[in-house]
């Protein structure tokens, strides 16, 4: 990706924050990002590339407290897919689809998660292996299981191809009846620093991790699972300990520049 992939998209926002409020494209969650997507003329899409040109596109709202999802992925082993076992073992009813278990957790390499009442599930890093394991304890803390694993390769795979290039754009929003608009008013353009700057931040509890397997409670895939898988997410206060600046720009105050 080149200075011209940066420029395309600088143009593309200045673009999109002169029209003002834009008619959400979309509803629930998601929304701010995929009105965005859809004024870039771009397809929805969940692939293991960068949303434009190289570079990762997060939305957010001026006040969400909500941390920047970073990028998710599966399980590598020991089973395939080893998530089906994890729900299958320690997954719980869903409260509207009862035949139909699932599993959720949030992360943190700082504490143990509490798990169904029953387990609870803690992130270990075997450096020798290079891995990332999963560790299933009972209430009493004795080990149940410690099986499930990513390889750091291929969290550090993820992180190179998606994340070289990131770019948050801040949006505003308006509720009027039965609709819900945008203004996006500011960007910024962010460099990936390490992958040993990402394990470090991992290791000391900033980045948190959601093990999410779910089910879609509308729409034509309702019923069926969702999310099947390992988010990474970073709060937005300390997204420069992970990426250098690049470029902002304040269309409201007419601020702009090049780090």
């Amino acid at each position: 990706m080149n200075n011209e992939d940066i420029q395309r998209l600088i143009i593309e926002f200045k673009r999109i924050a002169k029209k003002r409020f834009i008619e959400s494209s979309s509803k629930g969650v998601g929304a701010i990002g995929l009105t965005f997507e859809s004024e870039l003329k771009k397809k929805q899409d969940s692939l293991y590339f960068p949303d434009y040109y190289g570079i990762e596109i997060k939305c957010t709202s001026r006040y969400s407290r909500y941390p920047i999802s970073l990028f998710s992925i599966s399980f590598d082993g020991p089973t395939f897919p080893e998530i089906n076992r994890l729900i299958e073992k320690y997954g719980y009813p869903d409260k509207t689809f009862k035949d139909k278990k699932i599993l959720f957790a949030d992360l943190n390499f700082k504490k143990e998660t509490l798990v169904d009442n029953k387990y609870i599930f803690k992130l270990e890093i075997d450096k020798n292996e290079q891995k990332l394991y999963l560790v299933v304890r009972d209430l009493k803390t004795n080990e149940i299981e410690k099986k499930s694993f990513v390889y750091l390769d291929s969290i550090y795979d993820h992180l190179n191809l998606k994340l070289k290039k990131m770019a948050i754009i801040y949006g505003s929003t308006k509720k009027e009846p039965n609709k819900e608009l945008f203004r996006y008013y500011k960007i910024k353009i962010y460099g990936l620093i390490s992958k040993e700057k990402f394990l470090d931040l991992l290791i000391n509890g900033t980045i948190d991790v959601q093990l999410v397997a779910r089910v879609h409670k509308s729409g034509n895939r309702e019923g069926k699972y969702r999310n099947k898988n390992l988010i990474f997410q970073l709060p937005k206060d300390d997204i420069t300990k992970l990426f250098k600046e690049i470029y902002v720009c304040d269309y409201d105050t007419n601020f702009e520049r090049y780090y």
